[in-house]
């Protein structure tokens, strides 16, 4: 993987922009699929905590992305002190947990049945004094409903993430 301006090819795109006075460095992904790259998505993970945590202090990182993930990857490589996952800060939400759910979702035709969290958001706040935190407020799955040609808009479930501004308390 090499980047190119603001671009990771297949692995990772970021803008910086600013809503409310608020700098966000907004990212995505696709990770590799199958089982049987795992070692590939681990290195994809690291790569992504990185950009991460090189961020500026007065930037708040949200990445999101359909990472094909598994929890022992995620537990091998481990998240970055300042690095948080929206679903567990949030409690582990048992609606929000499977975005990949082959038992509901028909768009793919799969002999068996199989339920993952693949798609992840992960945040880390600004750390500079002065810059508002923003905090997860809530999580909902989203495209869980069929369109009228009879399939999903995606083979995963979509997240849907709000979150609330507060000033950042001074020590």
């Amino acid at each position: 993987i090499s980047a190119v301006k603001n671009v990771i090819f297949r692995s990772l795109m970021w803008q910086v922009v600013v809503f409310r006075g608020q700098k966000l460095q907004l990212m995505t992904s696709h990770f590799e699929s199958c089982k049987a790259n795992s070692e590939e998505r681990m290195r994809q993970l690291r790569l992504v905590m990185k950009k991460m945590s090189q961020a500026p202090d007065d930037v708040t990182v949200l990445f999101g992305g359909d990472t094909n993930l598994r929890d022992y990857e995620v537990a091998a490589v481990g998240l970055p002190p300042n690095v948080c996952d929206l679903w567990e800060e949030l409690g582990e939400p048992e609606k929000c947990r499977y975005t990949w759910d082959t038992g509901a979702n028909t768009n793919k035709e799969i002999e068996f049945k199989c339920r993952f969290r693949f798609d992840r958001v992960y945040l880390r706040r600004a750390a500079q004094d002065g810059v508002p935190l923003m905090d997860p407020h809530s999580m909902a799955l989203i495209g869980l409903e069929k369109l009228r040609c009879g399939m999903f808009t995606s083979d995963h479930w979509g997240i849907y993430s709000t979150f609330s501004i507060k000033p950042k308390e001074t020590d």
